[in-house]
């Protein structure tokens, strides 16, 4: 391992060094073809998105590659796990759709999409963020836009889903747009922060 210089003013450093090679053989990945487009981290994943479309699930204890979720609406931009529920991860892919994913893990059913979003169709999207608390994302994209996707769920069953439709029950509605692209989102009890490339804005989300 090549040394790293420190500055003259630390004393100390803390590392956790861990070998790759058990993650890069999970992955099985050729790189001469297929390129990592983004990722994500929660408690219990490591979500890689694809040039191909592919979003691979990764558990962190012992790198076991999980799931593969696949796309064909063009390849992974951006991936975001919910950070209260592991169940849910949320992905947008490059011709703008946005869709939420209920991994069904603990009934080791299939993963199902339970809630999709062509709200941003045309256009790049460049920030994905998870409500703390509710099952919903924010959208953020090279526009400006920002939009709210809620997601259903089979745990609250799947009667009024399936006569209904999820479009009727969770719409896609339309947060603001800001005066840029969007180039990143944050949430925290009821507000939404919103910085585009030259203002941030902190949007009520309950009003």
């Amino acid at each position: 391992m090549p040394l790293v210089p420190l500055p003259e003013s630390c004393t100390h450093v803390l590392a956790e060094l861990d070998c790759l090679d058990p993650l890069l053989s999970a992955l099985r990945l050729d790189s001469g073809r297929l390129k990592c487009t983004c990722l994500a981290v929660s408690r219990k994943w490591l979500a890689l998105g694809t040039s191909a479309g592919g979003l691979h699930l990764i558990q962190k204890e012992g790198w076991k590659q999980k799931l593969i979720l696949t796309h064909k609406e063009g390849s992974i931009t951006q991936v975001a796990c919910c950070p209260h529920d592991e169940d849910f991860v949320a992905v947008a892919t490059s011709q703008g759709l946005v869709v939420v994913w209920e991994l069904q893990l603990e009934r080791r059913g299939r993963p199902e999409r339970v809630s999709m979003s062509w709200e941003h169709r045309g256009h790049a999207v460049t920030s994905l963020c998870w409500d703390t608390s509710a099952l919903r994302v924010f959208v953020g994209d090279s526009a400006g836009k920002v939009s709210c996707l809620r997601a259903g769920s089979s745990k609250v069953g799947k009667v009024a889903p399936a006569r209904l439709g999820p479009f009727v029950i969770f719409p896609v509605q339309t947060v603001t747009t800001v005066d840029s692209r969007v180039v990143q989102l944050g949430y925290q009890d009821g507000r939404l922060l919103v910085s585009s490339l030259s203002r941030c804005y902190l949007c009520d989300t309950e009003r």
